[in-house]
């Protein structure tokens, strides 16, 4: 028997006793609403590839009934909110014993059934009403629901309602939870500790079991004969060093838990970790891996020099923590690893991982669930042991979006993805640079912000692998479409995103989002050349004489690329827009952002400014150029862009 558990009423008889059904029309009509999903992550796409929720009408009767013309609602004292169109019989008829999908999704598209309202998870009421707009044909009330588990009648058109822990959209109920498992409760926070403690979890779920890990991997994975990794809980566990805890409560024939994350952080053994550069542990790697370089642990003559010991703990205490936990072998399998795959690209190559943020005052962080990968270019490469990180929030792993003010009153508060960068080129880790800062980037963004343009924001954080410290990393927002959605408005869906291939030996041009058509008609106009105040306006948007003139398309924004450009002379970077080390014959380090629905031109960002600022060994170095790259569109580029405009007077 599970200790610490509390008996209480489960979530589905709660969700059966606020059912309703109105039954004014039922001698007349076969129809009910059968089944629905409120939260719908990745079970079913509608026509137009999202993962909205949806209704289901079920016909149990012995003849097709055609629903155009009714109406459906998620308030019942507003009967006529939706009515479902009855142009196309052929969408809207139900066969006898049929079922018919409605996505609610507040969605004005022609293909498919879109309600004009979405579904709240928080739990809400359905109804469905004649075409007369008052006879009530079925209506229902639900509570709170889960991700992925839809809610519905058992068996098809009956009178009792249960959750389905495999949804059935279009087709006959089947695979009925239950119950709900009760989240579990750890008696203590994520956060930093200095003293042995010992650690309980308990659900309210009578008889569930607790299965927990301590090495990043999942706790269950259940087979014919119980769990085949984790540990069941049975008593309080001990907690001295530095701990990763992943924790998931089941019973048989409920839905269990989500997994969850709790990282335990002890500074002083953190700054004792792996002191010869010995493996963490089981599952970690020693020596290369597919030649990928590893390094563990602190170095022993940091840590006890007279200079520093006495600072350890006070510096790893300075800015906030983020934990990274996973299974080892989604970073260093020799197959599967991202780590020691590091040149691998694209979603093939991302790997479910916890996250979270943990702040050294106390203050409230946050744990999500995501997606992680490695970024990069040149520093993809196996000899540099600390690579930088790449964070995707999907659906598919729990919440579609982060929401947390990063970067408190600087910028917005929900991301699609974040970047977790680190020193690459001027390491300490990699080359042992005396030149390494960790500000030269950041600043050259921050210098954008000054000057009044858009930028992207960091801020830094201390880093941990699996409870293992890995360094000092920031966080960088990442200028493409989300981020465009965020800043300037309107959808994802209208932005060009061009940026460098970073990594390819030719480092060409691409568009990451949308097309390049609007920046090849940039290209073309610089091509042709800016030798009168015609063209040099029109690219603006503008009449030779400075007016709006809403025929032409604006692609430019003259003043942010002013700016841009100031801003890359001033720290003299060699690296980009055009690379020094490419001979400056080809393009690198730049993001360019366009509004192809309300056009106010290509905004430029500064991005990845490590050789600057002297890092090159010369404080003369002169990067006004002109330079030749960007003649070819497979090399166009903002300063070759400068270069052609500052030919008008």
């Amino acid at each position: 028997m599970l200790r610490n558990t509390k008996i209480r009423l489960p979530i589905l008889a709660f969700m059966w006793l606020t059912y309703l059904i109105g039954s004014a029309n039922a001698a007349e009509t076969t129809l009910v609403i059968n089944e629905l999903m409120a939260s719908n992550n990745t079970t079913i796409q509608d026509p137009q590839g999202q993962y909205d929720d949806w209704i289901e009408i079920h016909n149990y009767g012995l003849d097709a009934i055609d629903i155009g013309g009714m109406y459906l609602t998620d308030n019942l004292s507003a009967p006529t909110k939706w009515w479902i169109p009855s142009s196309n019989s052929a969408l809207t008829t139900i066969p006898a014993g049929g079922y018919l999908l409605i996505w609610a999704d507040n969605d004005t598209t022609d293909a498919g059934l879109h309600a004009n309202f979405k579904l709240g998870a928080a739990g809400e009421e359905i109804g469905l009403f004649d075409s007369d707009g008052v006879t009530q044909i079925d209506s229902v009330t639900f509570g709170e629901q889960a991700d992925d588990i839809s809610y519905g009648r058992y068996p098809d058109a009956g009178d009792y309602w249960q959750a389905f822990g495999s949804p059935s959209p279009g087709e006959q109920n089947v695979g009925v939870y239950e119950g709900f498992v009760s989240d579990i409760e750890f008696s203590h926070k994520r956060g930093f500790y200095d003293e042995l403690f010992y650690l309980t979890l308990a659900t309210e779920t009578e008889d569930a079991i607790i299965y927990y890990s301590l090495d990043g991997s999942e706790p269950y994975q259940p087979t014919a004969r119980g769990s085949s990794s984790g540990t069941a809980y049975t008593d309080p566990i001990p907690i001295s060093r530095t701990t990763v805890l992943k924790a998931i409560a089941t019973k048989t024939g409920w839905m269990p838990t989500t997994t969850k994350t709790q990282t335990y952080i002890f500074v002083e053994d953190v700054i004792r970790q792996s002191p010869t550069g010995q493996a963490p542990g089981t599952g970690w790697p020693s020596g290369s891996v597919n030649g990928q370089t590893i390094n563990y642990g602190m170095d022993p003559d940091i840590v006890n020099d007279n200079r520093y010991k006495d600072l350890m703990d006070e510096a790893l205490l300075a800015i906030p923590s983020i934990s990274l936990v996973t299974d080892v072998d989604n970073l260093f399998d020799p197959s599967k690893g991202i780590y020691v795959n590091a040149r691998m690209l694209g979603r093939t190559w991302e790997r479910p991982v916890s996250v979270e943020l943990i702040n050294p005052d106390g203050s409230e962080g946050f744990q999500i669930d995501a997606g992680l990968r490695i970024r990069g270019g040149y520093s993809r490469q196996n000899s540099n042991p600390k690579h930088a990180f790449r964070l995707f929030f999907r659906a598919e792993y729990g919440q579609a979006k982060l929401s947390f003010p990063l970067f408190e009153d600087e910028g917005v508060s929900e991301f699609d993805n974040v970047d977790l960068r680190t020193s690459q080129n001027y390491s300490w880790s990699y080359d042992g640079s005396s030149k390494n800062t960790m500000v030269r980037e950041v600043f050259s963004r921050d210098v954008q912000r000054d000057m009044g343009q858009p930028y992207t924001r960091s801020r830094y954080y201390h880093l941990y692998l699996n409870g293992q410290y890995w360094g000092i990393f920031q966080t960088q927002e990442r200028s493409e479409a989300s981020y465009a959605e965020s800043y300037f408005g309107g959808s994802k869906d209208d932005y060009d995103v061009i940026k460098t291939t970073g990594g390819n030996p030719n480092y060409t041009i691409e568009a990451t989002d949308g097309t390049m058509d609007a920046y090849r008609q940039l290209w073309q106009a610089a091509t042709e050349g800016f030798y009168t105040d015609e063209a040099y306006y029109k690219v603006q948007g503008m009449n030779p004489d400075g007016t709006r003139n809403p025929a032409y398309e604006r692609l430019l924004d003259v003043d942010n690329l002013i700016d841009y450009m100031l801003c890359t002379f001033y720290v003299g970077d060699c690296d980009g827009p055009i690379s020094n080390f490419l001979g400056n014959s080809r393009p690198n380090n730049y993001y360019g952002i366009y509004n192809r629905t309300n056009p106010d031109g290509f905004k430029f960002f500064r991005h990845d400014g490590e050789h600057t600022i002297g890092a090159q060994g010369s404080w003369n170095l002169d990067r006004t150029g002109p330079y030749s790259a960007g003649q070819q569109f497979a090399d166009f580029n903002p300063q070759w862009l400068h270069q052609r405009l500052a030919v008008h007077p």
